[in-house]
């Protein structure tokens, strides 16, 4: 299991036993019964008082981007759908803007245009509530292409084509010489890509936001 989503159990907010559980069994967060014990009382502080001893991730930037460009996979003209719904759930103007986006999606430092910058607070939050509202309007193509249930061979023939999709969205956007670049495109069991799906899903629902959020903050 990458890195990529791993959360901080802390900031996660989990609101029902059965995604604590599926994370478990997916090794995507710690099982200490401390760090349980002690989300509880995560859940009745301000999302100010949660994350005041936290500090974004390095590589928050990255994961943020990605799960676009899988967004972007799974809905043609996906682009023009994030911006509608931006401005339907109340975000700023920047938001809506095809140039301030780019900029802010460019500090993805794998991008083959990297602009050297970093994404505030105010920007994670509200991209990070862009992609949950995406995901779960999304959500019944995300959950056919996890599904173990339904025909193998139709199960197949959607991922060729989502991971076929995704590759050459990555070769467009992102500098292949970087050696993450490179293993991703060189992997046969296109890990990241299932990573991104199960992410999505992780994202919709109660406590979608939190969960999301929290893979993109580290204990200062």
């Amino acid at each position: 299991m990458c890195d990529f989503i791993k959360p901080t159990l802390k900031l996660a907010k989990p609101q029902t036993p059965v995604i604590i559980e599926f994370m478990k069994t997916s090794n995507l967060i710690s099982t200490n019964k401390e760090v349980l014990n002690n989300d509880l009382k995560f859940c009745n502080l301000t999302n100010e008082e949660a994350y005041v001893k936290y500090v974004i991730a390095n590589d928050a930037s990255k994961k943020i981007d990605f799960l676009f460009l899988a967004i972007e996979t799974l809905q043609i003209n996906a682009t023009d759908s994030i911006f509608i719904k931006a401005k339907n759930i109340g975000l700023s103007d920047e938001f809506s803007s095809r140039v301030q986006f780019w900029k802010m999606r460019c500090s993805n430092p794998m991008r083959k245009s990297y602009t050297f910058s970093s994404l505030s607070r105010e920007q994670i939050d509200s991209l990070v509530e862009l992609i949950c509202s995406m995901a779960e309007k999304l959500y019944p193509l995300v959950r056919q292409l996890l599904s173990s249930k339904e025909s193998k061979t139709l199960n197949q023939e959607r991922w060729l084509l989502f991971t076929s999709r995704l590759q050459s969205l990555i070769r467009e956007r992102m500098n292949v010489k970087r050696s993450y670049v490179s293993t991703i495109l060189n992997d046969n069991h296109h890990q990241l890509f299932r990573e991104l799906l199960v992410i999505l899903s992780l994202s919709c629902g109660k406590g979608g936001a939190n969960r999301l959020k929290a893979s993109l903050y580290n204990q200062a």
